[in-house]
């Protein structure tokens, strides 16, 4: 069947059963819009998240946990993905800090400073965002990821967090659920607030400041709101933290002298003052069998780790150099339009508008040279280097540097989201009522890259000569004239800031993402017709058309690969992909008994999306649920269904582009017994085979240790859409006899199969990991990782997505809020959330060895936020406990069957115990300050490579704020 044939199908399909619905109608009045208290049975009902059905929140069939804008400004924080990070199953969730400085992929683009929201861990691409119910468009090229900077904090009214089979009532992407954020409407007056925060040690400042007006008219049917904001975030630099930086900073690696009879020997174990070998921010020079330190002095190596391929202490490149920045600079501007008119009950018009601009900028680490060479009549080549040189024979010499003296290599994003909304609905009839959208999004993306090395001119600048005067001068009389001054790479500070304006340049590349989405739907209930014994069965039908695209333009010089080696590790070049689907959707909710005997209340739903894509074909998803409350106080809840996730254009589309990464290869001695049980076994098969010696196979014996493998990445135009199986199972109580009690404790069970495997960050090492850890050396990865015959070492490799993965989550999490009032003391609000992961699943291909993910960094087995909340008149007390269990530092292929891997008390991070605190004050009706502290027992991240385990970097932070309101509710 062709696509156009089964368009046509779904739409009419759509159209005919929207019809032959709206036809059996009457008309009602409008029901009142207001949000019910959950409380309270009797309240108008609303939409829920998770469902296009008017209902009490109370009744939704999906596990839901939501927070409000009182618990957002509570928790002092601006930056929404911090705060969202409490909530069990957003621990994953990528804020600013890992997207900046180390964190930054080498050769990406349009990524510093993202932030991304990870439910249950499955990664941002399979997590739906939503604002209002509908599609946000994306924030980085090539993804649906959408950048929850994009969204302003003080229009937010409340969060939801929903896991389910999302994708038969939202489509696509909602694999592990969705996030929904439901924004304020019908604002009346003024409000303002301003926050500044500061750490204790005086940096990684805040400021945030906003504005919002909103008049209502017409006798409360007509309302304009407008809202503007404004948020500043300060630098901080991984040097800005003594435990962080420099020899104090310790890390795991493979030592030396391990040896498992031997009592008391591990593995692997702390060590500080850690170095890259055959490189140095000296400068290293090899003439013959001597090895000189660039200011001409005697090298001295760092003790070298054979099974980890890193040095010790010497002249060597000390590894904390390249960590950079661990909060990137940002500066964000958003400003939004909301408006409607209710001209009847049968037309209301809503308009939304959007234009958000994220500026942010990071730096990471310092380029290099691998190796320069230099003739020997440059002068700056320090006298023992010269004769040692000139009595080898030599004409020139090759030095390997680090450049700490040349300004780190960075990246600026500048983000514009321009987004608009128009939405008509409406009463048909009494049991009717029709909603028609059309929703733009546009993200423009100005890709900056900061300090990167034109290669002619920096080659120019190396190549220094006497000139007249015996001054020191660039070769070229052409790249004198063009304002060229030499460069010194022969010792640790020689290289003069006036050089850089001739070789440093910030080339600006370009991306735009553009979205657009039709929907109509038609809800409401056959009541007219018949009725269940619990009511009449509600119902939702519609069709939506979206179009996604993305186009990215790289500056020229990129192209052109005119930068110095290894400063730009990918050569881009021009992509564009788009794709659009046509889908069609129903729901329906039966409401079998109510107010019985043992039923209260009992509903059965189900929900279905046939959607038609351009790319991947014809998908289906579906949906199932079913609510039982024997009596007021207590519901069971359950559903079941299947999600999908089309590929993004990324995946599709990405042009085959140039690439180069740093191997730590998995079949070096020290690395064999850090993978899957097949891995040693792989490794000696996959060496020998190609004529090297596996008893030799380490770092130390590899010629391109320490330097990039070429290589490329690209995209799969072969993929299919994923497929995800997801049930649910609950129970909500609202004890009679303790009101405002309410618990809901819930069991998700998740299950993808056809999963896209994109191995991202280090991608290159994951894939050639992933080639020896599979059962056999016959998967997909081994062809995507090629080695030189007579050694076997790694000489160069493919990134390339493809359907071949599997992933299985499943856990509880638990929902508390209590509300109460004494006579004498104030109102108490306490709220408690909790989770645990059960399982955390991947298997790399069909038939390997699951890798279990659970209790690892960022995805705790147990962990729960805390927070209580004293009001007493004017005065509010609130206190945030964020607690999670302390994580392995190791995978359990590198445990299990290994007692001496480490030393017992290294084998887990510290736990997380982050208090926050924060007093508010109304000191009159319409104007309030406060003041908090965020991590009030300093809590300091753990030992080893990451750099914010278990808890942020930045330490005490304390802040104040104040907020006013005018007129209006």
């Amino acid at each position: 069947m062709s696509r156009t044939h089964r368009r046509r199908l779904c739409l009419s399909g759509a159209a005919m059963l929207v019809a032959s619905v709206a036809q059996a109608q009457t008309v009602p009045p409008a029901p009142d819009a207001a949000t019910p208290d959950a409380s309270d049975s009797s309240a108008a009902d609303i939409v829920v998240t998770g469902s296009r059905i008017q209902r009490p929140d109370y009744e939704a069939p999906n596990p839901i946990v939501s927070f409000g804008a009182a618990d957002l400004q509570q928790s002092g924080n601006t930056n929404v993905t911090t705060f969202l990070q409490r909530v069990p199953a957003l621990t994953n969730s990528l804020d600013s800090t890992r997207t900046a400085g180390s964190n930054q992929a080498d050769g990406s683009f349009g990524q510093v400073g993202l932030n991304l929201l990870d439910l249950r861990g499955l990664g941002p691409t399979r997590t739906l965002v939503l604002v209002n119910g509908r599609r946000h468009v994306a924030g980085q090229p090539d993804t649906a990821a959408v950048d929850i900077n994009a969204i302003p904090t003080d229009l937010i009214d409340r969060v939801d967090v929903l896991t389910g089979a999302a994708s038969a009532v939202y489509g696509a992407d909602g694999v592990s659920g969705v996030v929904n954020f439901v924004m304020k409407r019908d604002f009346d007056g003024v409000m303002a607030r301003s926050q500044f925060g500061i750490s204790e040690r005086g940096d990684a400042a805040n400021r945030f400041a906003s504005l919002v007006a909103g008049r209502n008219f017409a006798d409360d049917r007509a309302n304009v709101t407008l809202a503007y904001e404004y948020n500043a975030d300060q630098p901080l630099a991984n040097d800005d933290r003594r435990y962080l930086a420099g020899q104090q900073r310790q890390y795991f690696v493979n030592v030396d002298g391990y040896d498992p009879t031997r009592a008391g020997s591990y593995q692997k174990a702390p060590v500080g003052d850690l170095r890259y070998p055959y490189s140095s921010n000296q400068g290293i020079v090899y003439i013959g069998d001597q090895t000189f330190r660039g200011d001409g002095a005697i090298y001295t190596p760092g003790r070298f780790l054979q099974n980890d391929g890193y040095t010790v202490g010497g002249d060597d490149t000390p590894v904390a150099g390249y960590i950079g920045d661990i909060f990137p600079r940002t500066r964000r501007h958003a400003g939004n339009a909301l408006a409607h008119y209710d001209a009847s009950d049968a037309f209301k018009i809503s308009l939304e508008g959007k234009f958000v601009q994220s500026t942010v900028t990071s730096f990471s680490g310092y380029g290099g040279n691998y190796p320069a060479t230099i003739a020997l009549d440059n002068p700056f080549i320090p006298a023992s280097i010269l004769n040692a040189a000139r009595a080898a024979g030599l004409t020139s010499v090759d030095v390997n540097r680090n450049n700490f003296d040349i300004p780190r290599r960075g990246e600026t994003d500048r983000r514009r989201t321009y987004r608009g909304v128009v939405d008509v609905t409406g009463r048909l009839t009494d049991h009717a009522s029709y909603d028609v959208s059309y929703t733009y999004g546009q993200t423009d993306v100005r890709a900056t890259k900061l300090n990167d090395r034109l290669n002619t001119r920096f080659l120019e600048a190396l190549d220094a000569v006497r000139g007249p005067g015996g001054t020191i001068v660039c070769r070229s009389a052409t790249a004198r004239a063009a304002g060229c001054v030499p460069v010194n790479t022969f010792g640790g500070t020689t290289v003069d800031p006036a050089s850089f304006a001739y070789y440093l340049s910030n080339p600006e590349s370009d991306a735009r993402i553009t979205q657009h989405v039709a929907n109509a739907s038609l809800t409401g209930d056959f009541g007219q017709a018949f009725t269940l014994p619990g009511g009449p069965v509600a119902f939702a039908v519609g069709g939506e058309y979206r179009r996604e695209s993305s186009r990215f333009t790289p500056a020229q010089a990129l192209v052109d690969n005119a930068f110095y080696q290894f400063d730009e590790y990918i050569i881009p070049t021009a992509s564009r992909g788009r794709f659009d689907v046509w889908e069609a959707f129903g729901e329906l909710n039966a409401p079998l008994l109510k107010d019985r005997p043992f039923f209260h209340l009992l509903s059965l739903g189900a929900a279905g999306r046939y959607s038609d894509y351009s790319t991947v074909g014809s998908t289906k998803a579906y949906q199932f649920n079913a609510i039982w409350a024997p009596i007021r106080a207590i519901s069971f809840r359950g559903s079941y269904g299947r999600s999908v996730r089309a590929p993004n254009i990324g995946e599709l589309f990405r042009p085959t582009t140039g690439s180069s990464a740093f191997f730590s290869d998995p079949c070096y001695l020290g690395n064999r017994a850090l993978g899957t049980s097949t891995r040693a076994a792989n490794c000696v098969a996959l060496i020998s085979g190609l004529g090297g010696n596996p008893a030799t196979f380490t770092a130390q014996n590899n010629p391109d240790a320490t330097i990039f493998i070429p290589g490329s990445v690209s995209g799969n135009a072969d993929l299919r859409a994923e497929v995800a199986r997801t049930w649910t199972a609950g129970v909500v109580l609202r004890p009679d006899f303790v009101p405002g009690l309410s618990i809901g404790i819930d069991w998700y069970d998740i299950r993808l199969r056809d999963a896209i495997n994109n191995p991202n960050g280090d991608a290159a090492n994951s894939i050639a990991e992933l080639c020896v850890d599979q059962p056999t050396l016959d998967n997909p990865f081994c062809g995507q990782i090629s080695r030189a015959r007579g050694t076997g070492f790694i000489n160069g490799y493919t990134v390339q997505p493809a359907n071949v993965s599997a992933f299985r989550t499943a856990g509880a999490e638990l929902n508390l809020a209590y509300r109460f009032q004494t006579a004498g003391i104030g109102t108490f609000d306490v709220r408690l959330v909790g989770g645990y992961l059960d399982t955390l699943e991947q298997v790399a291909t069909p038939g390997a060895e699951v890798e279990n993910n659970v209790d690892q960094i960022f995805r705790p087995k147990w962990n729960a936020t805390f927070s209580p909340t004293w009001i007493n008149g004017p005065l509010t007390v609130s206190y945030n406990l964020r607690w999670q269990n302390g994580v392995r530092r190791f995978s359990r292929f590198e445990t299990d069957g290994n007692a001496t891997l480490v030393d017992p008390r290294y084998f887990r991070y510290k736990a997380l115990w982050q208090h926050d605190v924060q007093a508010q004050v109304e000191v009159a009706e319409d104007f309030a300050f406060y003041g908090g502290v965020n991590n009030l027992a300093d809590q300091k991240p753990d030992i080893g490579f990451q750099t914010n385990v278990p808890i942020s970097p930045v330490g005490r932070y304390f802040y104040a704020g104040a907020k006013v309101r005018f007129g209006g509710r």
